[in-house]
Formats: structure tokens, C-alpha cells, sequence
């Protein structure tokens, strides 16, 4: 007769919600590696997909950059994406392994959201001299080198993001921003970032920051968190939104 005290306890996983970018690229991934998709199909258009799966345009589009970035799928620009050679055997997702990928770049851009539109208006309010001028120095740096960039890391914009978190006199904020933009340093952003930066793109960001900033001199709270807004609604259209023509 087995003792209780001595009966072992079977293995066990921890249990997590899975986010919906995840649920979508393991759905892909699966039908990719048992080859209902095989190498240099071509994969239904992000609108298509998210009628097929319920799910909204933003969440398909972190899946597709996922896949891409485990290298299961290729982008080709002006004629859609298709499934690479060898993925069946090759592509690997970052979470295949039980573990949590973390939050991604829509999740991520939320939080910014949340959080960056009042601390522009803090800013306008705390911020020192100095301050004033290290935020205009950095956006002039921008001005000058955005247009040479081969590949928008945007440290620059890290930068700037980190300096007006510490004009806004909360410690526990400029924490927060520093790690937002850090995880921006990934696999995901890297491909994200190359499918829809452009040098128009990167001007636009210039005159975006340039107007917080002004807002912030003239100790106007309304117009630095307005120019804030402005900035992440153009950023949040650019990397999420219904603008996938070209990729279908």
C-alpha cells in the first residue's frame, strides 16, 4: 500500500492568459509547421485575418510582426507576405517554451498613452530652464540626423522621452518611461519599425516634438499634452492602423 506522505506530486505548468497577438501567431505557427501553409504561400491580408479570427486589425498585426520575427514569414512590400522556406522546420516562437513573451508593442504603445499625455502637461509646469533647453537641443539633434538614419532605432527619441519623464518631477514616471522605451529594443519593434518608418515619417516626429516642447517653454499644460496626443495618435495610426494596402 503507497504511503501518502511519500506519493509524489505530478509536474505542473503555471497556467497564464495568453494575449491575443500570442493566441493568433500559435494559431499561424501551428498551420505553418503542419505545412497547411507551406513555403511561399502566401498569407491572407491582416483585414482578412481579423474577420476570420474576431479579432481587431492592431492584434493581427503583432502576430505578423511575431511571425516575422521568428522567422516563419516575410514581408514584401507592394505584394504581401508570404510563408519563408524551411519555416516548418525552422521558425521557433520566442514563447514555445512556456514562457511569457511580455507585453507587445500595442500593449506597450497603450501604456504610453496612459501615461506620456500627462506627463508632457506636468512638464509645462515643473520643468526648469535647463530642462527647457535639453529638450530643444535634442529635437534640433533630430532635425539633423533623422534623415541620415539607415535604421530608425530612434535613441534619440529615447532620449527625449526619458529627459521630459525627469522634467516632470516623479521619480516612479520616469521609471516607467525609461522602461517602456526599453522594451522597444526588441525583435518585434526592430521589424515593425522597417515595415512603416519612412523619411516622412521621421519629419513629422521632428515637428510633433518640437511643438511639445513649445508648449512646455511657454508653460501651457493644455498645448504640450494636445502636441503630446497629437504625436502618439500619428504613431498609433502609423504602426497599427488600417494602413496595410500596400502588404496585402
Amino acid at each position: 500500500m503507497t504511503n501518502p506522505a511519500t506519493k509524489t506530486t505530478p509536474a505542473l505548468s503555471i497556467v497564464r492568459n495568453k494575449r491575443v497577438y500570442e493566441q493568433i501567431a500559435e494559431q499561424i505557427g501551428d498551420m505553418i509547421r503542419s505545412e497547411q501553409y507551406r513555403a511561399g504561400d502566401r498569407i491572407p491580408p491582416e483585414r482578412d485575418l481579423a474577420k476570420l479570427l474576431g479579432v481587431s486589425r492592431p492584434s493581427v498585426r503583432e502576430a505578423m510582426i511575431a511571425l516575422e520575427a521568428a522567422g516563419l514569414i516575410e514581408v514584401r512590400v507592394g505584394d504581401g507576405t508570404y510563408v519563408r522556406e524551411a519555416a516548418a522546420t525552422t521558425g521557433v516562437m520566442p514563447w514555445s517554451a512556456g514562457a511569457d513573451p511580455g507585453p507587445g508593442p500595442l500593449e506597450q504603445f497603450q501604456a504610453r498613452r496612459l501615461i506620456e499625455t500627462e506627463m508632457a502637461a506636468r512638464a509645462a509646469v515643473s520643468a526648469t530652464a535647463g530642462e527647457i533647453q535639453e529638450l530643444e537641443a535634442l529635437v534640433e539633434e533630430m532635425a539633423r540626423v533623422y534623415p541620415t538614419l539607415d535604421d530608425f532605432d530612434d535613441k534619440l527619441g529615447f532620449r527625449f522621452h526619458t529627459a521630459l519623464a525627469r522634467a516632470a518631477r516623479n521619480g516612479v514616471l520616469a521609471n516607467v518611461v525609461e522602461y517602456l522605451w526599453t522594451l522597444r529594443d526588441s525583435d518585434m519593434w526592430r521589424h515593425l519599425r522597417r515595415r512603416v518608418v519612412t523619411p516622412d515619417n521621421r519629419r513629422q516626429v521632428v515637428i510633433d516634438r518640437r511643438e511639445i516642447v513649445a508648449g512646455i517653454a511657454e508653460r501651457n499644460p493644455v498645448r504640450a499634452k494636445a502636441a503630446m496626443i497629437a504625436l502618439l495618435d500619428r504613431a498609433e495610426r502609423r504602426y497599427f492602423g488600417p494602413d496595410d494596402e500596400e502588404l496585402k
